[in-house]
């Protein structure tokens, strides 16, 4: 008896070491990533600073192609999105996992990396995610802060999309664009089917 006990518990624990290490490499969905975020009742002094002195309405006005052109209004509707903090190491978008959101810059820097390596960099006026959330697909690269924190703006698929269904203009922009995105992909793809496609860079634009 005291030896089947002998052979099982390594088995046991074989198998749960397995399981677990599985469970830890699955890519994390967006809604799983925010409970690393600094939400306004955690906010320093200095970080009430600096949401003050930043201009949302202003970099999504400069830096969001979808929005170009929108009547002012649906875009101080779109920068009544989540405001937050988040600190270095901090994980927005992971690789290989659901993306629901986009997220503008108001100060710090990000990186984008693919496979671990990194293809890209992210400032104050820029935003990211925005091909993954609309096309309801998996993110291809990993977006992470890199500066000791930075001050973001979170635009959630519901809330991206309720707002632009008032715009026909702008939705109209944005099929077009998405269109030509994949037809940009599927040329690099036939080039060179070596090469990462577009559609797996990062989506980011300057404000």
């Amino acid at each position: 008896r005291s030896g089947l006990g002998r052979t099982q518990w390594p088995r046991f624990s074989s198998w749960r070491g397995n399981h677990m290490a599985s469970c830890e490499q699955k890519p994390r969905p967006t809604d799983e990533l925010e409970f690393a975020f600094l939400h306004e009742d955690s906010w320093t002094p200095e970080m009430w600073r600096i949401s003050g002195a930043v201009d949302f309405y202003r970099i999504l006005e400069e830096g969001c192609f979808l929005v170009e052109g929108a009547a002012p209004q649906a875009i101080t509707q779109l920068t009544a999105g989540l405001k937050m903090f988040a600190t270095k190491g901090t994980v927005l978008i992971e690789q290989g996992a659901e993306n629901s959101a986009v997220y503008a810059v108001g100060q710090g820097l990000l990186s984008v990396k693919v496979n671990g390596v990194q293809v890209g960099a992210i400032g104050p006026g820029q935003i990211v995610g925005v091909y993954a959330m609309l096309k309801k697909t998996n993110a291809s690269a990993t977006v992470t802060v890199e500066s000791d924190y930075a001050y973001l703006l979170q635009l959630r698929h519901g809330h991206f999309m309720a707002i632009l269904d008032d715009n026909p203009d702008v939705m109209a922009r944005m099929e077009m664009i998405l269109h030509q995105r994949e037809m940009q992909n599927k040329a690099a793809q036939m080039v060179n089917p070596t090469n990462m496609p577009t559609s797996s860079q990062p989506t980011y634009v300057k404000g």
